[in-house]
């Protein structure tokens, strides 16, 4: 849902009320999973617990092949929803994808 707003604004939006959009989307799917999950949505995040043994490491894969799949398909729908117009992801200059994969 957060993959499917992010595009939307960035495809329809002007930019003045898009952080807020997704914001807003964000604290909502928090609040909404917070009893299923913790509110656990980001593989990153998923990584952590795991790391710190909150989540054990067969129950990370588990939530990291949701998380990604789940990703794709709000992408994919993003670009059912807006085509033919896309939105071109890649390192703006002065930076390139070394420094991308880097962050």
């Amino acid at each position: 849902t957060l993959v499917l707003t992010a595009g939307c604004c960035v495809l329809s939006g002007t930019g003045t009320w898009n952080a807020t959009a997704i914001a807003a989307v964000l604290m909502a799917m928090i609040y909404s999973t917070e009893a299923v999950s913790g509110g656990n949505l980001n593989p990153a995040v998923s990584f952590a617990l795991g790391l710190s043994g909150a989540m054990t490491w067969p129950r990370v894969f588990e939530y990291w092949v949701a998380q990604i799949f789940a990703g794709a398909v709000a992408g994919g729908t993003c670009m059912v929803l807006f085509a033919p117009k896309a939105a071109t992801l890649a390192p703006v200059e002065p930076f390139s994808w070394p420094h991308a994969m880097i962050v």
